[in-house]
């Protein structure tokens, strides 16, 4: 069981994290938001520890299975994300991409049987949310009283394909992604009738070096 890895923070992407120790990179499955955070704090080089879970990824045929690592730099996260993967039906990769409330709401809504605010989770529908209060009612009671005010995960707002195609050239460009998003919006705003990825990014282009002469 690896519960703990410390090393340089080698570099962060969207939902993953590389970790230089002695030589060897390990590759850390990340919450978005947190991945996020680390990229716009400026971490990147920095030392840092993550706390993890180890476990084994089924791949599409039965005899291929891989090891990953999720990790979280709060332990309490850490021990929370486990509690909630023990809900049957909702596996890491689902749960991961759920966390878009603090994880007191989500603890809070589990405690007052609130479902319809879980139903409201990427991922979860009705029947999960009932499944996770009926799983996990009368133990998340010290996560709702956490006073971490961030969710881990981002959620997606609703995107044409080609806004999409344009937000990941951006991201391959270097750019965080709050710095895209922002970019995106602005040149949607200005030009909301755009259909084609390559005007998209030329508005972008524009609106950049209008914003730089200023």
């Amino acid at each position: 069981m690896i519960s703990r890895i410390s090393g340089t923070l080698f570099q962060v992407r969207d939902e993953t994290a590389l970790v230089e120790n002695n030589g060897v990179y390990y590759e850390i499955m990340l919450p978005s938001a947190l991945a996020e955070r680390l990229k716009e704090n400026g971490q990147v080089g920095d030392k840092i520890a993550f706390e993890t879970i180890y476990y084994i990824e089924a791949g599409d045929k039965k005899s291929s299975h891989f090891p990953r690592l999720v990790g979280f730099t709060n332990p309490v996260d850490r021990e929370f994300f486990s509690l909630l993967t023990q809900v049957p039906g909702l596996g890491v990769k689902k749960a991961l991409k759920s966390l878009i409330l603090p994880i007191k709401d989500i603890a809070t809504a589990i405690e007052t049987k609130n479902a319809a605010q879980l139903n409201r989770l990427p991922g979860v529908g009705a029947r999960l949310a009932e499944k996770i209060v009926a799983e996990l009612h009368g133990k998340v009671a010290k996560f709702a009283l956490s006073k971490e005010e961030k969710p881990l995960s981002r959620g997606k707002e609703p995107r044409s394909e080609f806004a999409e195609e344009a937000l990941e050239v951006l991201l391959q460009l270097q750019y965080t992604r709050a710095e895209a998003e922002r970019m995106i919006q602005a040149a949607l705003q200005n030009k909301p009738k755009i259909k084609k990825v390559e005007d998209l990014i030329a508005i972008v282009f524009r609106n950049e070096k209008q914003l730089q002469s200023h």
